[in-house]
């Protein structure tokens, strides 16, 4: 049980449904719905009425939700006293896809900023590449596209779902998706990475077929070759950069679309879980403000 399905359960309980309470913590609402669903495996019992629309809190979840509110409480007065933040020592070893580098430098300077004697060494690759050096111990933790299917002796916290669109240059615009893809050549990121794979299937579930003219391996060229007209291509919507957002014809890749979800795993048995925490932590502290941020470029 996490401390964030705790504070999500009481945020649905504040504002009184799954959306609201979405908007609160700066998550989607699917991401909501999965943390509560793993919340009632892990209890073992029914914390909302689903036959009813929006779901509502069940009379159990009802008798429980201030003891909940104590617990986050105390944890919160427990992180204030401790002296953990001043004494963590030490190093970890941390793995990153390309396309979430973005969580970087905010991550790793509040880490600094709480942690100052904690050292965290980070390298980048590919998701199958990651899970395979996590697994063998050759890193202690790595933030990777959420694998279809997960090794029994990883856990897996995700802290971003993300939906996928199409760019295009601007003078494309009102095109749907489908008519962009078939009516232009395809820019293809790396297909070794795991969000390649999944828009590859999509497009095949959809019967779309695409013309692929190259495949490239870094975002800011695969960027700047759709805004030279060369082609059309799929990212996540966090994989666009921040100065190109205004200068693409952007629409989402399936209705609804297709989503990615960004995790972190490490092994079940971990010895050092402190180290780790405090890293998710701070991952999940930089999410809050890109979600914030975004809805503002939004809006």
């Amino acid at each position: 049980m996490q401390l964030k399905q705790l504070k999500t359960l009481v945020a649905i309980a504040d504002t009184g449904s799954f959306h609201a309470a979405a908007e609160k913590m700066c998550v989607t609402q699917s991401a909501v719905s999965m943390q509560m669903k793993n919340l009632e495996e892990q209890l073992q019992m029914e914390l909302f009425e689903r036959t009813v629309r929006p779901p509502r809190l069940s009379n159990t979840a009802i008798l429980m939700i201030d003891q909940v509110r104590d617990i986050i409480a105390l944890s919160d007065d427990l992180l204030n006293v401790s002296p953990v933040s001043s004494q963590l020592t030490g190093s970890i070893k941390i793995g990153t896809i390309p396309g979430v580098s973005f969580l970087l430098p905010n991550t790793l300077f509040d880490l600094r900023e709480k942690y100052k004697h904690l050292q965290v060494r980070v390298s980048s690759d590919y998701t199958g590449e990651l899970v395979d050096m996590v697994l063998s111990g050759k890193l202690d933790a790595a933030i990777v596209s959420e694998p279809e299917v997960l090794d029994s002796h990883l856990v897996s916290r995700q802290f971003l779902t993300e939906p996928m669109v199409v760019l295009a240059p601007k003078k494309f615009t009102g095109l749907s998706d489908e008519e962009l893809l078939i009516s232009n050549h395809f820019i293809s990121f790396n297909r070794k990475a795991e969000v390649s794979r999944r828009i590859e299937e999509e497009l095949s579930k959809r019967k779309i077929k695409i013309d692929p003219i190259m495949e490239l391996d870094t975002l800011e060229t695969f960027q700047n070759m759709i805004l030279l007209g060369l082609g059309v291509g799929i990212l996540p919507i966090s994989s666009i950069r921040k100065h190109f957002l205004s200068d693409f014809y952007i629409v989402p890749f399936g209705s609804p679309p297709l989503q990615r979800t960004i995790t972190l795993i490490q092994r079940n048995n971990h010895h050092r879980t402190i180290f780790l925490d405090a890293l998710f932590d701070a991952l999940d502290k930089t999410i809050s403000k890109y979600n914030r941020s975004s809805k503002k470029i939004s809006s």
